[in-house]
């Protein structure tokens, strides 16, 4: 339970900016940096990033946090709001109402069959233009009890014109496909095809020149595939490590108290000092929200976990994840250089060359591990139900042949009831087989043959860099 003190924290924790232990290849001009500069050129902004918990007649007290969620952005800092789990699109227009006056621009974003992806951003700034890319691999529709698929989770996008520098901020706000048990419901290799789909987005925003910045709900830990190819492939930066470097990473949750966690490691979820996650272990304890950035256009200046106070009256936790609130700010070099006209940084890396992203070889055969390990179970669950079809439609056959030999009344009445059920059951499991199956199994061997295909290219440019050093 949450002490007094505890109760008392204010809506964001503010934590120390620690510069230890940041990349070598960090330029003077971030690192060195101070506030007071930062704040008088106009090139620093706020983003903000917040799963609301807000599944209709699911989510508990989901009206009462949702205007407290409004209130406290009506009041924000933030000049870039990206908002998960918002799938009640009347919360989005409350939302709206509450905040318009200082965020004019923002954008609810349709996908599924279900409520949607649950993805909406608001921003102070103008919003050029806006795209909504479904994840290829999203769960089953079988598991119907879960969600993921029917929601259609996937990949927002808004272009965002930053007023002082020019520069376009490309902003991804995901979801990814929640872990629901060890085994095949863990659903590792869902989330990493959809970290390799995003990658591969970000990858372009960043060819076009734009300021790229993922957010959101990725429901994988720092030590994830999901996180490698964000940072490796995609080549963004984890704000977190930009404003306290990589020393914190040893540190485990279990040895800290739950103020500590959130302080020293950025915990967003799991957390004891959530009253929606109270009776977690305090080793659960878990970061799964963040705001990754791109390096060579812009840097973090300040982190803080925001969200982490209780709803008065209610005295519930807002949300059941806390939110994440960076300082970013766009390098005076960039700015200088849109102010002429031009819209690139000579030194920006060709992140689409296979040998210009920094994932390692072994994280590639990690995740054609994972996809041959997962195809199996994709296998049968087409084969059993295309089996339970067939299976259906000979049961149908044996039951209406022996209903001459039922007598009249309830028996008939049982006969015919199991017969509609078996038909219904069996036609969608053998659509469910066949169409979804097929589809699956298909989408799984394509992201299979674009992994092999980079990573053999990658060897290829490796091994001739080599052969030509040698000469």
């Amino acid at each position: 339970m949450i002490s007094s003190s505890d109760s008392a924290m204010a809506s964001t924790i503010s934590l120390e900016n620690v510069t230890t232990g940041l990349s070598s290849s960090r330029s003077v001009e971030q690192a060195h940096m101070t506030t007071d500069s930062s704040s008088k050129d106009g090139l620093e902004f706020k983003v903000l990033t917040l799963n609301c918990w807000g599944l209709k007649f699911v989510s508990k007290h989901r009206k009462a946090r949702m205007q407290y969620i409004a209130h406290e952005l009506a009041h924000s800092e933030a000049d870039i709001v990206a908002l998960q789990e918002c799938w009640v699109h009347d919360d989005y227009v409350y939302i709206r109402q509450q905040t318009e006056k200082i965020f004019p621009y923002g954008k609810f974003f349709y996908s599924g069959i279900l409520a949607g992806p649950g993805l909406a951003v608001i921003s102070r700034f103008p919003i050029e233009s806006v795209s909504m890319i479904p994840y290829t691999i999203n769960g089953r529709p079988s598991a119907f009890f879960r969600g993921d698929w029917y929601v259609g989770k996937g990949i927002a996008s808004a272009v965002i014109r930053h007023p002082k520098s020019g520069v376009a901020i490309e902003l991804f706000n995901t979801h990814m496909h929640a872990p629901y048990g060890p085994g095949d419901a863990s659903y590792v290799c869902h989330r990493t095809a959809q970290a390799w789909q995003l990658s591969g987005q970000i990858r372009a925003a960043v060819e076009r020149g734009h300021l790229a910045i993922a957010v959101g709900d990725f429901n994988s830990r720092p030590d994830s595939l999901t996180y490698s190819l964000l940072v490796k492939r995609a080549g963004l930066e984890d704000s977190w490590t930009t404003v306290h470097g990589t020393r914190r990473e040893g540190i485990l949750a279990s040895t800290l108290d739950p103020l500590e966690q959130i302080e020293l490691l950025g915990i967003t979820c799991d957390s004891q000092l959530n009253t929606w996650r109270s009776d977690r272990d305090i080793s659960e304890a878990q970061r799964l929200d963040y705001v990754f950035h791109e390096p060579h256009l812009s840097t973090a200046t300040k982190i803080e976990v925001a969200f982490t106070d209780r709803v008065p009256v209610l005295n519930e936790s807002a949300s059941d994840h806390f939110g994440v609130l960076v300082n970013m700010r766009v390098l005076p070099s960039i700015a200088a250089r849109h102010v002429a006209g031009l819209n690139q940084s000579p030194d920006l890396p060709i992140v689409n060359r296979p040998d210009q992203n920094g994932l390692p070889l072994d994280r590639y055969e990690a995740i054609l591990d994972i996809i041959e390990t997962y195809l199996p179970t994709a296998h049968a669950q087409k084969f059993y139900r295309i089996m339970h079809f067939f299976v259906s439609i000979l049961a149908l056959v044996v039951l209406h042949i022996g209903v001459f030999w039922v007598k009249m009344g309830w028996p008939v009445f049982l006969v015919l009831l199991g017969s509609v059920i078996i038909a219904l059951t069996g036609l969608l499991d053998g659509l469910i087989g066949y169409l979804f199956g097929r589809n699956e199994i298909r989408a799984l061997r394509e992201f299979e043959e674009e992994v092999f295909w980079e990573l053999t290219r990658k060897k290829e440019l490796q091994a001739a860099t080599i052969d030509s050093k040698t000469v």
